[in-house]
């Protein structure tokens, strides 16, 4: 998204853009504060989430590098309307949003490629709300441990930072109930279960409990 820029444009980015390193388990946004910055994993690994009443948590997604969060709470609110934790240590670059939006007016590629970016996330969103409405317990960790693999790990073991909670939240179900679907899934040879890792057996099954939801 950002090849589209010039030099000058990038110059002025940079002005406003510094790096910070959070240890596991520190928040780098925090739901409801002011959205001063976008921000994006440089290294590491991170968790957004919506914090609910009653200390119950939605997950909405797990950031890698170099995805860039914003979002529309930023540009309508001036707030952020989600959480986001580092699961390990992470690298975090904060770009300012006032010299983003000069760029976004300056140049109308690097606009297009930004609305083609929070498009996307946009529909993501949609096709998550769409699950977790209409798919039960099984389908839907299922879609956890196949997204983790596919998009997060991209290979077939699920590490350790990702905690049963964490499915649980992602999946939009009560701990317990994650747990006893993953040691059905075991029992199942779908998948194994070797401390806080989870290896992924059999994609294809995995594949056709989503489907069937």
């Amino acid at each position: 998204m950002f090849a589209s820029l010039t030099i000058e444009e990038l110059k002025l980015l940079n002005e406003g853009r510094h790096s910070v390193k959070f240890n596991e388990g520190e928040v780098i946004l925090k739901q409801g504060t002011r959205a001063d910055y976008l921000v994006s994993v440089i290294e590491g690994f991170a968790k957004m989430y919506i914090e609910g009443p009653h200390n119950r948590n939605l997950v909405l997604d797990f950031i890698k590098p170099w995805k860039l969060m914003g979002g529309p709470g930023a540009q309508v609110e001036g707030k952020h309307k989600y959480s986001v934790v580092a699961v390990q240590e992470t690298l975090i670059c904060f770009i300012d949003q006032g010299k983003f939006k000069k760029v976004l007016a300056a140049n109308s590629d690097f606009s297009g490629q930004y609305l083609l970016h929070c498009s996307g996330k946009y529909l993501a969103t949609l096709d998550r709300m769409v699950n977790i409405s209409q798919k039960q317990m099984h389908g839907r960790v299922a879609d956890a441990l196949i997204y983790l693999s596919s998009e997060i790990y991209e290979c077939p073991t699920i590490g350790k930072e990702i905690s049963r909670m964490d499915i649980a939240e992602y999946a939009c179900m009560s701990k317990d109930s994650a747990i006893r679907v993953l040691k059905e899934f075991e029992r199942d040879q779908i998948i194994n279960l070797e401390g806080r890792q989870i290896e992924l057996l059999d994609t294809s099954r995995l594949h056709e409990i989503s489907n069937k939801g």
